[in-house]
C-alpha cells in the first residue's frame, strides 16, 4: 500500500482522468496514475473522440453523489514516503499530483482500465503497486471489446492508434524499470524525484548522472547554441550545447533528435558537471559520452569533477 491521504473533497471533475480536490486549503489538480482517457477537446497530438467525451460524462456521474454533490475521495501515491515528501515528489510537468483515487474503497484508476475507458498507461513507467491488476484489467477489457477497444465507439470520430502507442509505451516503461532497478541504487538522480539533491550538487558544481526524458528535444536556440529543458516547470534542468551547429558538437544534436525525441526512447542517462545558471541547474554537453542508454557506475578518482565511467550493460 502506498501513502494515502483520506477524505478529500472533490471540487471539480475536469475529464475522465483529471479531477481537483481540496487539500491543505488549496485546490489541487490530480492526474490519475497509469491511466489516460481520451480527450474531450483536441489537445496537442491527442484528438477529441467519442470515447473521451463519454469518459468525461462518466467521471462526472461517478464523483457525484445521490444528492447531486461532488463526493469525497482518498488518494494514494505510488510509494510509501512521508506525506510531505509525496506532495513534493509525485507531480507531473504541469505541477499536478500523480496518484490513484479511491472512492468508497474502489480504485478508480483500475476501474477505468477494467471497463475500457483507458489503456494501462505506462509511458512514464509501470505501476509499482498495481501492475499485475492493471495488466489483467486491460486484457479483460480488450477481450470483451470494451469502450476504447471496440471499433464502433469511435466509428464516427477520430481515434487513438494504440497499435503504435502501446509498443512505444512498453519500451519507455522497460527503461524506467531499469532505472529503478539499477540507476537509483547506483546514485543516479531523477529530475522529478531528486530535485533538491540536484540543486545541492549544482551549488557544489559536482559531477553527476541524471536520468532525463528528452522526448521534446531541443526547446530553444540562442544563436548557434541549443538548449534542452527537461523536468517540470518547477523542477527544471537545462542542458546546454554550445556552438551546436559546429562539426564538433553537431553529432550530439543529431543523436538527441534521432534517438530520443518524438517516438524515440525518450529517456537517457546524462552525465556532466552541474552548475547554477540564473537560479536553475544546468549541464553543458560537449561529448557524446555524456549521453548513454546504460546506467553508469562511478569509479572513485582524485578529481570529483571528472570521474571515469564504467557502463553497466542493461538490456533495455
Amino acid at each position: 500500500m502506498g501513502t494515502r491521504i483520506k477524505n478529500l473533497q472533490v471540487t471539480r471533475v475536469v475529464d475522465g482522468d483529471t479531477i481537483k480536490v481540496l487539500l491543505n486549503d488549496k485546490r489541487e489538480f490530480l492526474r490519475l496514475d497509469c491511466v489516460d482517457t481520451e480527450e474531450t477537446l483536441n489537445h496537442d497530438s491527442k484528438p477529441r473522440t467519442n470515447a473521451g467525451i463519454a469518459a468525461s460524462e462518466m467521471a462526472q456521474q461517478y464523483f457525484t453523489n445521490e444528492h447531486g454533490f461532488l463526493t469525497k475521495v482518498d488518494i494514494e501515491f505510488d510509494g510509501n514516503e512521508p506525506t510531505e515528501v509525496c506532495l513534493e515528489k509525485y507531480r507531473d510537468h504541469h505541477g499536478r499530483l500523480i496518484c490513484y483515487v479511491h472512492k468508497y474503497g474502489e480504485n478508480y484508476n483500475l476501474k477505468l482500465i477494467k471497463e475500457g475507458w483507458s489503456p494501462y498507461y505506462i509511458k512514464y513507467g509501470s505501476s509499482r503497486l498495481y501492475h499485475q491488476e492493471m495488466m489483467e484489467a486491460e486484457a479483460e477489457a480488450q477481450a470483451y471489446n470494451r469502450i476504447i477497444w471496440n471499433p464502433q465507439t469511435n466509428e464516427h470520430s477520430a481515434f487513438r492508434n494504440y497499435a503504435i502507442l502501446m509498443p512505444w509505451w512498453s519500451l519507455r516503461a522497460s527503461i524506467v524499470d531499469d532505472f529503478r532497478r539499477y540507476g537509483q541504487p547506483n546514485g543516479v538522480l531523477s529530475v522529478r524525484l531528486d530535485y533538491p539533491k540536484i540543486l545541492l550538487a549544482a551549488m557544489k558544481q559536482q559531477w553527476v548522472t541524471i536520468f532525463c526524458d528528452l522526448q521534446d528535444g531541443i526547446t530553444k536556440w540562442i544563436g548557434n547554441s541549443a538548449i534542452i529543458h527537461t523536468g517540470t516547470k518547477d523542477h527544471s534542468l537545462k542542458l546546454w550545447i554550445p556552438e551546436a551547429t559546429r562539426e564538433q558538437y553537431a553529432p550530439i544534436v543529431h543523436l538527441i533528435n534521432k534517438r530520443y525525441t518524438g517516438l524515440g526512447r525518450g529517456y537517457v542517462y546524462v552525465s556532466g558537471q552541474l552548475t547554477m545558471y540564473r537560479d536553475k541547474p544546468e549541464i553543458t554537453l560537449t561529448s557524446l559520452q555524456q549521453l548513454s542508454d546504460f546506467c553508469p557506475i562511478f569509479q572513485p578518482e582524485s578529481s570529483t569533477n571528472s570521474p571515469s565511467l564504467i557502463y553497466n550493460k542493461i538490456q533495455n
